[in-house]
């Protein structure tokens, strides 16, 4: 095997990990991970000057990376972005992909500047959604494609024999971070809304409402004829049931848990704030 260049992998969860095991695989392993975007300019340019990296690869850091890290490489720094860029620029691409019903998805490899999820392609790949993923599944899927297509593109890059694409900024969304707050669930929407959520916030910060006084984590469930099925629920302090075995422990019927989740007196909303 020829000697490949010594780069910096900028990587936290959820899919830093994905992506640090994917690139050892392929037995193209970084010199060095950051995985703490907390760290200083200067922590970040100490380890940077021991390594002497020739580009970085960043995946999900977490963090914009400094004008002042980025010339160490004189600006070779590459992103695997986990969605079809200029969509769903951002911290949170996968959930908001889901909480949207997006039809489709992908991942992007794109050389980084300063501002976020904002400079050139290299390449893309897209993928079909069935409507019933989870966000776990799609990290692993989309960052692998991702680590595919680095592997694929970066010698052509570093011999800059490689065509950049400026993104089309006009046609950008933005996603935000997630909120602890964005898991409580309200009833007065729709079905399919609902069921969304559900999925999209799966792991952190789940999905969750107030119970007769109580939370109750909804980890799973479905749509049947236009209609919230809920499969599996947690109680505060309890561990995971399916809906069945917690009826029986209140010993109530299906009818009697729905009603109960959408009367105001049991579950109450705060109103919304006037902007």
């Amino acid at each position: 095997m020829s000697e490949r260049p010594p780069y910096i992998l900028f990587a936290s969860p959820p899919i830093g990990p994905i992506a640090l095991e994917a690139l050892q695989l392929a037995q193209y392993p970084p010199a060095y991970v950051f995985d703490d975007p907390k760290l200083s300019v200067d922590e970040m340019l100490l380890q940077i000057e021991e390594v002497k990296p020739t580009f970085f690869l960043v995946v999900g850091f977490g963090a914009i990376l400094k004008r002042a890290v980025l010339d160490t490489v004189a600006g070779q720094v590459l992103n695997i972005h986990p969605s079809l860029l200029p969509l769903y620029r951002g911290p949170a691409p996968v959930v908001q992909t889901l909480l949207d019903g997006a039809t489709q998805t992908g991942v992007s490899l794109m050389e980084i500047d300063t501002k976020m999820d904002h400079g050139p392609i290299l390449a893309q790949e897209s993928i079909p959604l069935r409507g019933t993923e989870y966000p776990d599944e799609l990290y692993k899927i989309l960052t692998q494609k991702g680590v595919h297509l680095f592997l694929e593109q970066i010698t052509a890059y570093l011999l800059e024999e490689v065509d950049l694409l400026p993104q089309n900024h006009f046609e950008a969304t933005i996603t935000h971070f997630v909120k602890k707050d964005d898991g409580r669930l309200d009833f007065r929407k729709q079905p399919a809304i609902l069921e969304r959520e559900i999925r999209a916030y799966a792991g952190w910060p789940g999905s969750w409402t107030v119970y007769r006084g109580k939370r109750l984590i909804i980890r799973t469930a479905h749509l049947h004829e236009s209609s919230l099925v809920i499969d599996q629920v947690q109680p505060e302090g309890g561990k995971l049931l399916e809906l069945a075995d917690f009826l029986r422990g209140q010993r109530i019927d299906s009818a009697t848990f729905y009603a109960e989740l959408k009367a105001p007196a049991i579950v109450p909303f705060p109103t919304p704030a006037v902007q």
